[in-house]
């Protein structure tokens, strides 16, 4: 890209930085030391494990041994000696990796639970506030912090958010549990500056102050004119230092300081590391025109969901892409995102980094290395294994620039170590013990080394200590098959079935789920959009007529069924031209919304649904969303097809039943009564409502209408809660009115699992939610689902989260599935669980069930694993996404 004259001109006379001391009193540019140190009680060896050192291969059958923080080796078993007085672990069977790397979290300043008094990210006063540090609000107890550790994460660059064009410091946190911010400061780590281009400044500022900068043009005017003003404050104080070293008694007081201009300062100096927010390939390109012109450099784009637009650019001047594996979408900034991005920009010779900026994804950035990678391998980019453990490690160290002293196992380094159940790259995979700096932070079998402050006492016990069973990852036997289909060695592993236009299908030889448990050699044949049969060893005699598929090596699963999502409602989340799932204006103040029919507002042709393809998900439950009685879900297929137009009604308890009616819980449940008394009075005197001959009733004519078969039991209640205390409201309820009812969230759901069981109550939940993201959930778990499942609760599943990111929802069973619960349980949860519990005729290979079916290459929870084909109702649809013919335009760059 050709730099405007304007910018060349400014560039030729302000690109040399002045070489000029720094100040008097420096600006906290080279931090105060901790004031405790983290000693390694005794030597360690971890012997016969798989070591995953990031700089190469694993070595198989190999060890690692540290002393007094520091690796001493790392190799085979029979080449690693045992230090003097070492604890030896055994690792047959485990892997060994560095400790993995977080380089953009806002853990700490963004902490649990959400509240005004933890929402310290955002310094949103000006555009540009390069004088704040997150370190100074970094909270130290924030319960994240734990469970991240339970991730495996040693390190981790904690940022401000991305409100302002330069939002101040980064803070490089070694992450261990210490009382104050310094003390858990990574020694001798730069800081770093956190900038952002693009829509929130623009948002922030333009929009809602009605300032500057309200475009993008702005925003560049804004970095340009602070760095022009570090420029100037750096010539006074290097003039002013001529003088004093001249002539002291004349040169006057030195210039006073200005924390902003200083620390803007320490960045052209090189002391401080840039990283950059930015999303859009053509604003990175612009940023590297800016960075050029004011003479720094930067660190890294984080988010860079275009990055694979212009990898040659950013890999020939060294900038790193920290991104994620396959979040995008939420915003029209994000709409070209690929999950080929990481592997493109390994291919091109740059540095690849998956970030988290979540708290709740940092728990798996192991994991989302190892979609990422095979998402490379399947779209035929070779991504080694160590590469994609090095986005986790020590590429990340690098962004932080610390890739001397960790991110990979080498001698000299930091111990920082993580022993794991399972291979890394897996979903089944869960950290056994993680060490840092050679200290024990987190122990499988105890939890993390201490516990928040905000956790101590009961909510510890029910929440913090980690007490499933690690999970051993199905073997090949588990699930029918006698080999693992390997993209990497077997391109045929990565082919879709191409769609043809047979009325009948028939799978041979199959291995397949029936929705309650696998059938090996199966025949199962889909005919006038059911299912027509299914038998074992089902021989040669097929059907006439048919199209057949060889189902040797190969599963086959009932659609999976994701049970709360606005998919199809929204397009993207940012933009409010896109969104119809809730009420907006004066509309927005009606607490009571029964009669709306989400079926209404659905977009049949929504980009976002052949992408939930992806991830095997043949329908979902769509719903709407605010008010107290938000109204009804309908069942939409992802071919755009609504199933059941009134599917279930929906209600808040809660927090969110609160805000809608301006009130209490007590108020809540007056409110429910009211609405649920007046509709069964509405229904025994239809006739005097009518001749105006009742009294007036408390909501309107549509509504009593909608909660007529609620009333009657044979339309299902979800009522959308998570405390323990609101969950045995909403089960009273149910016993008041004879509701069909069915809980959504259920944060706390384990608590009353018995009661629920007994009940034949259905809870939906997201087995990755573990947060105590505010105070209704503050005892969630990551083992919730298999406790459950374990008390007889039909557990459903859901992300419950970003629409676009519905694909991932196998990735949340094969974490329920790490944590406890049954492989086969995990499977009913997407499939048979969701039809039985809504009544609905699918999630079964059975006669008579929606032919809603889905062919995998290996099993469906894994990252590793494809569909290589999707039948809804017995029509095979393409899995094709606009993702990839954004994939296929930019797989090579013009030369």
């Amino acid at each position: 890209m050709r730099t405007p004259s304007l910018l060349l001109l400014l560039a030729s006379a302000c690109a040399t930085v002045p070489r000029t001391p720094a100040p008097a009193t420096p600006a906290a540019a080279t931090p105060p030391a901790p004031t405790r140190v983290w000693k390694q009680p005794r030597a360690v060896v971890v012997r016969h494990a798989t070591v995953m050192p990031a700089t190469g291969p694993a070595i198989e059958d190999g060890a690692v041994a540290w002393v007094d923080g520091k690796l001493t080796a790392v190799g085979r078993n029979a080449d690693v000696a045992t230090p003097p007085g070492a604890e030896e672990v055994d690792g047959t069977g485990l892997y060994v990796t560095p400790g993995i790397i977080d380089a953009h979290s806002h853990l700490g300043v963004y902490a649990s639970p959400a509240s005004f008094s933890n929402d310290d990210g955002n310094e949103a006063t000006a555009p540009v506030t390069a004088e704040v540090s997150a370190e100074h609000s970094f909270w130290p107890q924030d319960p994240g912090l734990q469970r991240a550790a339970a991730g495996g994460i040693t390190s981790l660059l904690v940022l401000p958010g991305s409100a302002n064009l330069v939002g101040g410091r980064g803070f490089p946190v070694k992450l261990h549990f210490g009382r104050s911010a310094a003390e858990m400061r990574f020694p001798g780590a730069k800081d770093s500056l956190k900038m952002a281009c693009g829509e929130n400044p623009r948002r922030v500022y333009g929009v809602d102050r009605k300032t500057a900068p309200s475009t993008r043009m702005a925003n560049v005017a804004g970095y340009r004119q602070a760095f022009a003003q570090a420029r100037e404050y750096m010539a006074k104080q290097a003039e002013w230092a001529k003088k004093q070293e001249k002539s002291p008694d004349e040169a006057g007081p030195a210039p006073l300081r200005d924390l902003k201009l200083e620390t803007l300062a320490e960045v052209l100096r090189g002391n401080i590391l840039v990283q950059n927010h930015c999303y859009r390939a053509d604003e990175m390109e612009v940023m590297l025109q800016v960075a050029a012109e004011a003479g720094y450099s930067i660190r890294a784009f984080h988010h860079a969901l275009e990055a694979y637009k212009v990898r040659d650019s950013l890999a020939a001047k060294n900038v790193a892409v920290a991104t994620w594996a396959d979040w995008w979408g939420f915003k029209l900034e994000a709409w070209d995102g690929i999950p080929e991005t990481a592997g493109l920009v390994s291919q091109a010779g740059g540095k690849t980094v998956i970030h988290s900026d979540s708290a709740l994804s940092i728990q798996r950035l192991n994991q989302e290395a190892g979609k990422a990678m095979w998402r490379a391998r399947e779209s035929g980019i070779p991504i080694p294994e160590e590469e994609a453990l090095r986005w986790v490690t020590l590429n990340a160290a690098w962004v932080m620039g610390v890739e001397s002293a960790t991110g990979s196992l080498e001698p000299g380094k930091m111990a920082d170590v993580v022993l794991w159940k399972n291979h890394p790259l897996s979903v089944y995979a869960r950290a056994q013990r993680v060490w840092a700096d050679g200290v024990g932070t987190f122990d499988a079998s105890q939890g993390a080394t201490q516990v928040s402050d905000f956790e101590v006492g009961d909510v510890a016990a029910n929440a913090a200590k980690l007490v499933a069973a690690p999970a051993a990852a199905p073997s090949l036997a588990d699930l029918g098959l006698s080999e693992r289909c390997d993209v990497t060695k077997d391109r045929a592993c990565a082919e879709r079935l191409a769609p043809t236009a047979e009325a009948c299908t028939v799978f041979h030889g199959v291995t397949a789920f029936t929705g309650s448990a696998w059938l090996k050699g199966a025949t199962v044949v889909l005919e006038n959009g059911k299912v027509a049969s299914i038998q074992a060893d089902g021989g040669d005699s097929l059907p006439p007529a048919c199209r057949v598929v060889d189902g040797k090596g190969r599963l086959l699963t009932p659609g999976f069924v994701d049970s709360l999502t606005v998919l199809g409602l929204v397009e993207v989340s940012a933009e409010e031209s896109t969104q119809d799932d809730g009420l907006r204006g004066d509309a927005a103040k009606r607490d009571v919304r029964a009669a709306l029919l989400a079926s209404d507002g659905v977009n049949p042709a929504s980009v976002v649904l052949p992408v939930a393809r992806l991830g095997g998900v043949t329908s979902v439950l769509t719903h709407p969303r605010g008010g107290l009685v938000s109204g009804q879900s309908a069942l939409l297929a992802m071919d755009g097809s609504i199933r059941r137009a009134s599917l279930a009604m929906h209600v808040q308890l809660g927090i969110s039943g609160r805000d809608a009616v301006s009130g209490s819980r007590a108020l809540v449940l007056e409110r429910l009564r009211e609405i649920l008394a007046d509709a069964r009075d509405y229904n025994r005197r239809k006739g005097d409502f009518e001749q105006g001959r009742m009294r007036d009733l408390s909501v309107s004519r549509l509504d009593l209408e909608a909660l007529q078969p609620v009333l009657a039991g044979t339309l299902p209640v979800v009522v959308h809660a998570d405390r323990a205390s609101d969950l045995r409201v909403a089960l009273g309820l149910a016993r008041e009115y004879n509701l069909k009812l069915i809980i959504a969230g259920g944060g706390e759901a384990w608590m009353v699992a018995r009661e629920l069981a007994a009940a034949k109550v259905p809870v939906i939940v997201q087995p990755t939610q573990n947060l105590p993201a505010d105070f209704d959930r503050l005892n969630s778990r990551l083992d919730s689902a298999a406790l459950l499942s374990k008390a007889g609760v039909k557990v459903l599943f859901s992300i419950m989260g970003d629409h676009g990111l519905v694909r991932t929802l196998p990735q949340e069973a094969g974490n329920a599935v790490a944590w406890g619960l049954p492989h086969t349980d995990a499977l009913r949860a997407m499939t048979s669980n969701v039809g039985e519990a809504f009544g609905l005729p699918l999630g079964k290979l059975a006669p008579g069930a929606v032919a809603d079916v889905v062919l995998w290459n290996g099993d469906p929870l894994e990252s590793s694993t494809r569909p290589l084909g999707m039948w809804l109702a017995g029509r095979q649809v393409p899995l094709v996404t606009r993702q990839q013919a954004l994939f296929e335009k930019y797989r090579e760059l013009p030369k």
